[in-house]
């Protein structure tokens, strides 16, 4: 049987057990993306009611690290996402990517993202996000 000293232990716990950003505090599991290859949460703690608009942190976990269009490799992003729930829209207000649990690019704020809102997929990944953020009992 083989033994970890303390830090390689507590390096090896740290990785299995921190898999997504460790700000959050309660990462609801809702669902894999249509490929069936990336997992994708929500942070409930993030869903705040301004107004018209539902924010909600959204994470998505790839099932092995990839490169963005700007030549950043990732193991997972997280958007800060604008909902009107009444509409049926949203927008991705500001994009986070991630490689082994360290910060490695950060999207510039949309700064006109009220007029930047798309209609809602229909497909059902997209259905249990809309479903775990407008609810009434989301919105509360």
């Amino acid at each position: 049987m083989r033994h970890f000293g303390g830090a390689r232990l507590l390096a090896l716990l740290l990785g299995v057990l921190a898999p997504v950003p460790s700000l959050a505090a309660h990462w609801i599991y809702i669902g894999k993306s249509s490929d069936g290859a990336d997992r994708v949460m929500l942070d409930a703690d993030s869903l705040k009611n301004d107004g018209q608009f539902t924010f909600v942190d959204i994470l998505t976990v790839y099932a092995t690290p990839r490169m963005n269009s700007y030549d950043i490799t990732m193991d997972r992003f997280m958007q800060r996402t604008a909902f009107d729930c009444k509409n049926h829209t949203f927008v991705a207000v500001k994009t986070t990517g991630y490689l082994q649990g360290k910060r490695v690019g950060t999207s510039h704020a949309t700064v006109d993202w009220k007029d930047e809102t798309v209609p809602i997929p229909r497909d059902p990944l997209s259905d249990r996000i809309y479903a775990a953020v407008c609810t009434p009992a989301a919105q509360h």
